[in-house]
């Protein structure tokens, strides 16, 4: 969470420990991030539920919101959206992101995403991938800003100050392999075989895209 004294300071709230923000303890923070998880969504866990009623009590504050992974998914779910096992099996590695033309998206937001389309309308961006699950359906309300080959509900506006996505602009092609690898191969998610075709994969990514967009959210 990025504070108005200056962008390099940060606070946390580890709500899996019960650290749970609020409408109200947030109001000064000039943006929200809420980041992925190695729980799914489907757990249903006490401290989901506490999570997403304070995502539902976002849509009322001035501060703004980006889910990732996870937080994606839990957020999609609470404004009425459905998560459910994606039908390509574990996704780990990159997939090319397509933005939608809507005529749905508020002024603010629709010129945020013109400007990185190309002369043709288009935005393509290769991004980082690591789920299991997603969103199968969004709810009333949210709107498709970009889906990808293996995951339709890719990134959302879920309110004019909340924005979701799948993908995870946080991570590196490096972190991926030396600290997600490892977990989901462990646990039976992936193969062997997969780690050099994702390693060539993540070898041209447009992360730096994706944060350059996200920071033009949080100032629009």
């Amino acid at each position: 969470c990025f504070k108005r004294s200056g962008d390099a300071d940060l606070e946390y709230f580890h709500v899996w420990k019960g650290q749970l923000p609020t409408v109200e303890n947030t109001k000064h923070l000039d943006a929200l991030v809420s980041l992925g998880s190695a729980h799914m969504v489907r757990e249903n866990c006490d401290w989901m539920v506490d999570l997403s009623n304070f995502f539902l009590a976002m849509e009322n504050s001035h501060v703004k919101l980006v889910a990732i992974c996870f937080s994606h998914q839990l957020i999609n779910k609470a404004y009425g959206g459905k998560v459910e096992k994606g039908g390509c099996g574990f996704v780990f590695g990159t997939d090319q992101l397509k933005f939608q033309k809507s005529s749905k998206l508020p002024e603010r937001f629709e010129a945020v995403v013109n400007k990185y389309r190309d002369d043709e309308g288009n935005l393509v961006w290769n991004l980082l991938q690591s789920h299991n699950d997603e969103v199968s359906e969004i709810g009333e309300g949210t709107v498709l800003i970009a889906s990808s080959n293996r995951c339709e509900n890719e990134m959302v506006l879920v309110r004019d100050n909340i924005l979701s996505m799948q993908y995870h602009p946080d991570l590196t092609p490096q972190l991926m392999m030396e600290k997600i690898w490892p977990a989901i191969l462990r646990k039976g998610f992936v193969k062997p075989d997969l780690e050099q075709r994702a390693i060539e994969e993540m070898r041209n990514v447009d992360t730096d895209k994706s944060l350059d967009f996200i920071r033009d959210f949080f100032t629009s």
